[in-house]
């Protein structure tokens, strides 16, 4: 919990250390400051924000004690909640809307927040590089399809009436 931070502005940031073991800054907005407050009320924490230093891990071992420490972790924990998911959705006779989260991964989850940041809620291709530790623009613009967006706006626009004389 101690590796998120309020700068001298009151904005909250989450430190970590991403692939080739770049350390970066992702920045946490409100909404998510509210998820973790509940989260925090959910593992029996103070339901306020993480205080500067705290030790409490993020994330607890299934097993064991201490914070989870390794990405087999992680990657076992997001495909436990997949497949609670799936149970749920069929549980509730929503076979068909199982079919992505069978096939969805932990680079599937990445992918998709990436897309969503860019093409749902338009977050500036910079801000959205930077959260996803990208070295470059070009990288985080595979993930952009407002183009193709706009394309279709732009074809779903035209009437059949437009091409007769």
């Amino acid at each position: 919990m101690g590796d998120f931070y309020q700068d001298s502005q009151g904005r909250w940031w989450f430190k970590t250390v991403g692939k080739g073991n770049k350390e970066r800054d992702i920045s946490v907005g409100d909404t998510m400051l509210n998820a973790l407050k509940r989260y925090r009320e959910n593992r029996n924490l103070a339901p306020t924000l993480p205080a500067p230093g705290e030790n409490e891990p993020l994330i607890h071992k299934l097993i064991g004690k201490g914070p989870v420490s390794s990405t087999r972790e992680i990657r076992y924990l997001v495909q436990y909640c997949f497949d609670a998911a799936i149970n749920s959705l069929i549980k509730d006779g929503k076979k068909n809307e199982t079919v992505a989260l069978e096939e969805a991964t932990v680079h599937w989850l990445r992918h998709t927040g990436i897309s969503d940041d860019l093409n749902k809620l338009g977050r500036p291709t910079s801000h959205v590089r930077d959260d996803a530790g990208h070295s470059n623009s070009a990288i985080t613009d595979l993930y952009n399809d407002s183009e193709l967006q706009a394309r279709h706006a732009s074809a779903n626009a035209k009437k059949l009436d437009d091409f007769t004389a």
